[in-house]
């Protein structure tokens, strides 16, 4: 008996030694935010000191995709690390399955202590996929970038304030009062940059001056595509009102309150005074433009350009500013050495290119988000990765992170194999991705969207529109910008063919893999 005691209390010595000695986990994790609005990755048109730093001191992902560029389904693959078909959420409209295995219960079984603040926004609300949790709430899991709902299991609660700061508040409180007897999880999950587009208070100013650079391809054609591509509805030029923080003057509402957009009616009288300050100047320039006829055709679309961009900037530099307050806060606790910190988003965002501004599409811009890893001690400074990897493999990384092991029924492989020296150099050469909140030829879907999927390789990538019969092909060694559509090329053939063969195998594989649970 005395032995059995012994044994037992050795092992739990081990246990509580091998907690201690795991890696905390923070992952930061924002919405729509496009690679070139990061100061860090190439083409960039904007500064991100905070954001930079993560990739400066640890790894950027140049090639970095999603399975499936739609918020719900982004949320729901990383959390499963699996392919939309196998976790059940295809569109945004899919409800979650909470029962089924996510990688922050595991985790949390394993003597982590987890955490989920900020945007959860799965139909569903969270159970006990994380210990603790508070999300956005409102607005179809949105949530409102002024002085939110928040829903936990304890209830709603309203805070004042803009999202972006509340959320890293609650994510510091958390920290702070963390168990420091065990290692974290901690996921801190942003609404910015998504629309409808509002700055914290402190950055509605600024860039009146600036004219961003204009995408390349902002007035494309799209003479080589299919037909539906051009008649989707996400061109910047049909952006009206509020969704470009266009609206009537103070003065204007004080004589008709009734013509108050409802996004200022969210503002208390402090936050609506910057934003009138910041904006009424602009509303008056735009209407002073239109009276003098400046604002048709080419003009009028350039200059909605700016505005988007513009409030897109000032809400990624509104997250930049929190993203370094959480590092700050890592460095001045001690804990910034035994933490590994994750930065990504659901997906990227079309800023202009094509002339849209909007996500779903396999094209690069959208098909592509950021991630930057880092881990001292673990990753080398410095580190660029430009593999393919998809928002799959985020579960298996933070599984391998926690000393765990990794089902295989998860479709995503664990980054460490490509992070560390010691590792092989075998990796996937080809990655699949499905898309299935658009519509078909009798009834086109949102943003008069058509449902497709595709494959895309180190240099090649060919999407398929199957409900239209039409295809795509693209060589983006030669053509990144995808403005060629090469499918039905004799040169090139083979590679069509063998694209082909090889996403139907890769469907087969990940559906197949729903049945091995």
């Amino acid at each position: 008996m005395k032995f059995i005691k012994l044994g037992w209390l050795f092992f739990l010595f081990l246990v509580s030694t091998y907690a201690e000695t795991r890696p905390n986990i923070l992952f930061l994790f924002s919405d729509d935010h496009a690679l070139r609005t990061i100061g860090a990755y190439p083409g960039s048109i904007n500064r991100t000191p905070n954001l930079d730093r993560i990739a400066r001191e640890g790894a950027l992902f140049t090639n970095s995709f999603n399975v499936n560029s739609i918020c719900c389904p982004s949320r729901a693959a990383i959390l499963t690390g699996k392919h939309s078909l196998a976790n059940g959420v295809i569109g945004n409209s899919s409800k979650w399955n909470g029962k089924q295995w996510v990688f922050s219960r595991e985790i949390g079984k394993s003597g982590y202590q987890t955490g989920l603040i900020g945007k959860w926004h799965l139909k569903g609300n969270p159970t006990d996929e994380f210990q603790s949790w508070e999300i956005l709430s409102g607005k179809g899991g949105q949530g409102s970038y002024f002085n939110p709902t928040f829903l936990s299991p304890n209830g709603e609660s309203k805070v004042t304030g803009h999202s972006t700061q509340i959320i890293t508040d609650k994510a510091l409180r958390w920290l702070k009062n963390r168990d420091q007897k065990k290692p974290f999880l901690l996921c801190a999950q942003y609404k910015v940059p998504h629309i409808h587009r509002l700055p914290p208070i402190d950055r509605m100013r600024g860039y009146d001056d600036i004219n961003f650079p204009v995408p390349d391809t902002f007035f494309d054609d799209f003479s080589t595509r299919s037909s539906f591509v051009s008649e989707t509805w996400m061109a910047l030029k049909g952006m009206k009102g509020h969704v470009l923080n266009i609206a009537p003057t103070k003065e204007e509402i004080d004589k008709n309150p009734k013509i108050c957009p409802p996004f200022l009616n969210e503002m208390n009288s402090i936050q609506r005074k910057a934003w009138h300050l910041a904006y009424d100047p602009r509303n008056l320039r735009y209407r002073k433009l239109i009276q003098d006829g400046k604002l048709e055709g080419d003009a009028k679309s350039l200059y909605i350009y700016q505005r988007f961009i513009k409030d897109y900037i000032r809400c990624v530099d509104g997250l930049d500013e929190q993203i370094g307050r959480i590092l700050n806060f890592l460095d001045e606790d001690g804990l910034a050495e035994n933490t590994l910190v994750i930065y990504s988003s659901d997906q990227g965002f079309f800023t202009g290119e094509h002339g849209w501004a909007e996500k779903r599409w396999m094209y690069e811009e959208s098909f592509k988000s950021p991630l930057m890893m880092r881990w001292p001690g673990t990753i080398k400074k410095g580190t660029q990765i430009t593999k393919l990897v998809q928002n799959i493999d985020l579960a298996p990384t933070f599984l391998k992170a926690a000393g765990l092991s990794i089902p295989n029924s998860v479709h995503g492989l664990p980054l460490q194999n490509i992070l560390l020296p010691t590792t092989s150099n075998s990796w996937r050469k080809d990655i699949l991705y499905q898309y299935f909140d658009g519509g078909t030829p009798k009834k086109r879907g949102p943003y008069n969207m058509p449902r497709h999927e595709g494959i895309r390789d180190e240099r090649y990538k060919l999407i398929s529109f199957y409900d239209f019969k039409q295809w795509e092909f693209y060589d983006l060694q030669d053509d990144p910008r995808e403005l060629n559509n090469l499918f039905g090329k004799k040169q090139f053939k083979p590679d069509i063919e063998r694209l082909q063969v090889r996403l139907e195998l890769l469907k087969a594989e990940f559906f197949n893999s729903i049945y091995q649970e």
